[in-house]
């Protein structure tokens, strides 16, 4: 076998199983913003089925956007201490600076901020795209940010 000092760029499928898995973060997230948010606003309920947390307005708003902090911190940190997410490590794959070293906490920052434009217009069309017309495939976050996705 040949050894390489190159290293394996990872594609859309790949990338798109752990992202799978990462969503069920998001789904975890999601629930903690709302019940904290409910509780803040006064609006978590508890009964015989358990807590419920009926927001709208702005009390819904709030949680949106605490949500939006937490998955983005959850992606950010992460990336920023271990090089991967749950769903990349679970799939081995990791994100790299462009010299192959560990993301910066700003270089980690920008690639996950970056997800909003690369889910436009809908299921990551353009991080796809970006990724299919890259060598390194890299999405639009990651060419911002100078880094890549490698196997680990």
């Amino acid at each position: 076998m040949e050894v390489t000092d190159q290293p394996e760029y990872c594609g859309i499928g790949i990338r798109g199983v752990a992202i799978g898995i990462d969503s069920f973060v998001w789904f975890v997230l999601l629930f903690v913003s709302i019940f904290v948010t409910g509780a803040f606003t006064g609006q978590l309920e508890t009964g015989t089925q358990g807590l419920n947390a009926d927001l709208s307005g702005a009390p819904a708003s709030i949680a949106l956007g605490l949500w939006f902090v937490l998955a983005l911190g959850y992606h950010t940190v992460f990336e920023w201490q271990f090089g991967k997410t749950i769903g990349k490590a679970l799939v081995n794959i990791r994100v790299a600076s462009e010299d192959g070293t560990s993301p910066t906490l700003g270089s980690s920052l920008i690639r996950n901020a970056m997800r909003l434009v690369d889910w436009l217009p809908a299921v990551y069309l353009v991080g796809i795209a970006g990724m299919v017309v890259s060598d390194q495939r890299k999405r639009l976050g990651d060419r911002v940010a100078g880094t890549t996705v490698v196997r680990s």
